[in-house]
């Protein structure tokens, strides 16, 4: 598009056009070169192509350097490293992998900072990354994962009701935000994502969902009890008693089998016998595998749906009536969940016991 004219005059037709400065590709170059074999003048080629001047006539002059007009290797900023220290930091990191930056520093006397040292560890695929934080896996646990998993790869999984508790806490669930602003801005009250300090309310949710005649379901979200006679009033085997005795007419039917892990609660003989007089079959559980359990990624968006939905709950207070609406609002955010996110849990789960037995019974990326 031509340039407007100006009340200064009219525009040279040798006019340049100002654009952003962007990497001419193979096709573009081709046509300069093209152009100027046909003995067409630089700046009408320019004019043409919409492109500087000088563009053209360095396009021109470097076109036997390129290959099919590929953009030539660019040597780069020169390092400042030398190949002894690349290893010296290699070896290092390798041997302390959990070691601070400023402990590498002193480890190999070399005296660069953060970025730097990140760039001379790239070639070798090393990164360095906020640790995953998972339960504490011993060699007769991780023994006892990778045993079940092995037995169990073959599973027929759409079978299984998947179900668990949830711990929500008021306020819980927000992620990282960002936000746009000034570097003398950062620490400003208006630009900072706070969080309250210590324990604020929480209630104990049960909820689990399955796949039958073709359809993925899902329980009530039923918010738990508390046992007053209990030592310490908390949850106990008999608020999970009186979850199974609520829940399981709705939901359980014949050929599915009941998956719980194994927290005290669920092991309680109480809790057997509630599973034995009503010929529910469970399923063998390893120990400390939440990994394993598609149910414990459905929290997350459960509590993240009441933190969007319902803000006004951080301004209750800590009576009965924030209580309850907690878990009014945990029950409205549980139904609202898309079946999809249940579906595509459900059918993730071969590829996690595929992952612990690659792992060998340790940790996964689940």
């Amino acid at each position: 598009m031509p340039l407007p004219r100006t009340p200064l005059g009219p525009i040279s037709s040798n006019r340049v056009y100002k654009k952003q400065k962007k990497e001419l590709t193979p096709l573009q170059r081709s046509e300069i070169i093209g152009a100027a074999k046909c003995g067409v003048p630089k700046f009408m080629i320019a004019d043409a192509l919409h492109q500087d001047a000088s563009t053209v006539s360095k396009t021109i002059k470097k076109a036997t350097l390129r290959s099919n007009q590929r953009s030539l290797s660019r040597s780069g900023r020169p390092k400042t490293w030398t190949s002894r220290d690349q290893r010296r930091l290699v070896i290092f990191v390798r041997r302390n992998p959990w070691a601070t930056w400023q402990q590498v520093r002193e480890g190999t006397g070399v005296t660069y900072s953060d970025s730097t040292l990140k760039r001379i560890l790239e070639p070798s695929g090393i990164t360095h990354w906020k640790a995953k934080r998972r339960p504490e896996l011993t060699e007769e646990v991780a023994r006892l994962r990778y045993e079940w998993a092995k037995k169990h790869k073959d599973l027929d999984w759409n079978c299984v009701m998947w179900s668990d508790e949830c711990s929500a806490e008021r306020g819980k669930g927000k992620g990282a935000e960002w936000v746009f602003g000034t570097v003398n801005q950062k620490w400003h009250k208006g630009f900072v994502s706070t969080y309250t300090k210590g324990k604020d309310i929480r209630v104990m949710v049960w909820g689990c969902f399955w796949f039958i005649a073709g359809l993925w379901h899902r329980s009530e979200l039923y918010v738990m009890d508390r046992d007053e006679e209990a030592k310490k009033k908390g949850y106990s085997s008999r608020s999970y008693l009186e979850v199974l005795e609520d829940q399981m007419p709705k939901c359980w039917q014949p050929g599915l089998k009941f998956m719980q892990d194994n927290a005290p609660i669920h092991t309680a003989k109480i809790i057997q016998r509630f599973f034995e007089d009503n010929a529910i079959p469970l399923i063998e559980w390893p120990p400390y595998s939440p990994d394993l359990n598609p149910i414990e990624h459905v929290w997350h968006w459960l509590k993240k749906g009441v933190l969007d939905k319902h803000p006004e709950l951080n301004d209750m207070g800590k009576g009965q009536e924030a209580y309850s609406a907690l878990g009014d609002a945990l029950i409205e955010a549980w139904d609202d969940l898309d079946l999809d996110l249940f579906k595509s849990l459900g059918e993730s789960v071969p590829k996690r016991v595929q992952a612990v037995i690659d792992a060998k019974g340790w940790y996964t990326k689940y």
